[in-house]
């Protein structure tokens, strides 16, 4: 059965090891860290993957690491992490442990019927893209994607799983890890492990951007809202239910789809902002959207126009789940295609610098 997902490109703006206000990192880089992340991995079960005690950091959502696929060529890794979840949006997944530590093929909860101890929970992709110092998380109906998870998870595990044999780890008071090097005698510096991520989009330096900012009249926003409950959202949704709604007929009284129509005038550089903020929070096709009302016409450009992404459609072999290898695979064979988009956008960033 063929599945069709989508790819999302991050830039990696952070990654290593940082003293304080410094930008270079002393080791760590990307391919390091994975590396390292990778060695780790194969010592481990996978119920050892998740870095966090969950009798200690009750509020870290659980994540372990399923599978890993790593291309000697070209340096490219392949993640898939297990997402520990419980909510009912979509179907849900366990993955049984054996008392050995290792797992088995993961099955739909309605489909479940062993006794052994599972994991459940739905698989998130990662492709970890070291060569463009780039990462791109893959998503299909039944995986999730969450940044914010997938850098905490990187943090936790170099910080309290992965050991650094020519480093020494200090906790705070306050519960930081520190890194110092004691072997290194004119280093006299506490370092901290950093991963962060930020939304790849188009460059303010685009020709498409420019021109699009010249004629923004309005910013769109569309959000899904509750007319019942506290909405504790950012923005203007959590103000909605403040607002009698008239002629609430639908069969779901709940919630409203809402549009708010914004004058401004935003610069590419406020545009990359928003494009960045939208891809993060919102999926393509949704009603939850951004866009920007033109001047001279009726229609909406929708922010997604300009996010960097990708999509694709592969058959499932018959699983629900994908392994990191045969995932993989089907993005080797695309590879050039998908990323000659960003190393285009990166030409058009150095010759619009060197101008």
């Amino acid at each position: 059965m063929l599945k069709s997902g989508y790819i999302n490109f991050f830039n990696v703006d952070k990654c290593g090891l940082y003293r304080m206000f410094s930008d270079e990192p002393k080791h760590l880089r990307l391919a390091e860290t994975f590396s390292k992340l990778s060695a780790w991995k194969q010592e481990r079960n996978f119920e050892a993957t998740n870095p966090w005690d969950a009798r200690k950091y009750r509020n870290k959502t659980p994540c372990y690491w399923h599978e890993v696929h790593f291309n000697k060529v070209n340096g490219d890794y392949l993640l898939v992490l297990w997402k520990g979840d419980s909510d009912r949006h979509g179907p849900l997944y366990g993955i049984t442990i054996n008392p050995d530590g290792t797992t088995e093929k993961a099955i739909k909860q309605t489909e479940s019927n062993s006794n052994k101890p599972m994991v459940w929970g739905r698989p998130c992709y990662y492709w970890v893209i070291p060569e463009l110092n780039m990462i791109a998380s893959i998503k299909f109906d039944n995986s999730r994607t969450d940044s914010k998870m997938f850098q905490e998870w990187v943090t936790g595990c170099i910080n309290l799983r992965v050991d650094l044999p020519e480093a020494k780890k200090i906790t705070t008071e306050k519960e930081f890890v520190k890194i110092e090097f004691p072997a290194d005698k004119d280093d006299n510096y506490r370092y901290s492990f950093q991963f962060d991520l930020s939304m790849k989009s188009l460059a303010t330096s685009s020709v498409e951007m420019k021109e699009l900012a010249k004629k923004v009249t309005h910013i769109i926003k569309r959000e899904t809202v509750s007319i019942k409950a506290v909405d504790k959202r950012r923005g203007f949704a959590k103000f909605f239910q403040r607002f009698e709604v008239p002629y609430t007929s639908a069969e779901n009284n709940s919630s409203r789809q809402v549009e708010l129509r914004i004058e401004s005038k935003p610069t590419p550089a406020e545009i990359k902002s928003i494009i960045e903020a939208y891809a993060e929070d919102h999926e393509p096709g949704s009603w939850e959207r951004t866009g920007f009302a033109v001047e001279g016409t009726n229609s909406i450009v929708w922010a997604s126009k300009y996010r960097l992404t990708q999509n694709m459609s592969l058959d499932d072999g018959g699983s629900d789940i994908f392994g990191a290898q045969e995932l993989y695979n089907y993005i080797l064979a695309n590879r050039d295609v998908y990323l000659e988009p960003i190393r285009k956008d990166e030409r058009q960033q150095q010759e619009a610098a060197n101008a």
